[in-house]
């Protein structure tokens, strides 16, 4: 196994690289949990038709074979 050689000034700045990451991600999850227009949750798939209709088979696909 190779030993990983960093310098004290190398991992200051990788834990500022981080805290700023993670504040950034924080923000971002206070500003979408802050949300008044809050009226349930969404379906992932809201507009995708193919949610909503059955299996057709292509050429050469039994009626029971997966997509």
């Amino acid at each position: 196994m190779e030993a990983l050689d960093f310098t004290a000034e190398r991992l200051r700045h990788l834990q500022d690289a981080f805290t700023v990451a993670a504040d950034r991600a924080r923000a971002t999850m206070d500003r979408y949990a802050d949300r008044e227009d809050t009226g349930g949750p969404h379906p992932a798939r809201e507009d995708d038709q193919r949610a909503h209709q059955p299996h057709q088979p292509g050429p050469g696909q039994s009626p029971g074979a997966p997509w």
